[in-house]
């Protein structure tokens, strides 16, 4: 079996695997938003007449980017880094401040997928609706910050063992990470 083959029957490539096609998907909803917003400019200039759907549609369009998108984004080096202290330091120590901040994300990204689960099991149980002129129902959109901070969690954990082999020898740190 090649390396590509094992990769990607691994536990890790497919969930790298599946950041990967959210992200792809959260950039054709990012299309979709930018259609939407131009025909509702079109519509308020052109006819007097903007839509009564295109803000309510595009503010859960803008969460689905936003939460599918984040865990392909962190092994991608996506995230915001400050590092003007952190670059300083050797391999082993930033390997140290990188597992810290693993841990305290992990533990973060758990408990928002927890009670993200919470919160789409109420959605569910009410049937809630949104107060809008679409009323539409919420669960599927709070849904998007379970798969969303579930993804992302897994992404951590994953960076979290990469830096213990850091630390162990087994793996050598590029400093080209993603930041947190």
């Amino acid at each position: 079996m090649s390396a590509d083959k094992k990769h990607s029957s691994s536990f890790r490539g497919f969930i790298q695997w599946l950041d990967t096609w959210l992200a792809e998907i959260a950039g054709w909803l990012v299309i979709i938003m930018m259609l939407t917003i131009s025909y509702d400019v079109f519509m308020r200039y052109a006819f007097g007449a903007p839509t009564k759907w295109s803000l309510e549609i595009n503010e859960y369009l803008l969460l689905a980017v936003v939460y599918l998108s984040g865990a392909w984004a962190l092994p991608a080096g996506g995230h915001v880094r400050v590092d003007i202290v952190y670059k300083h330091f050797s391999p082993t120590n930033q390997a140290r401040i990188e597992i810290f901040l693993c841990i305290l994300s992990i533990m973060f990204t758990a408990v928002l997928t927890w009670e993200g689960i919470l919160f789409v099991h109420d959605g569910i149980v009410t049937w809630a609706r949104s107060e809008t002129y679409l009323e539409i129902l919420q669960w599927p959109i709070r849904l998007l910050t379970v798969i969303g901070s579930g993804f992302l969690c897994l992404e951590f954990v994953f960076r979290l063992f990469r830096y213990i082999r850091v630390i162990q020898g087994k793996e050598e740190s590029t400093g080209q990470e993603g930041g947190l």
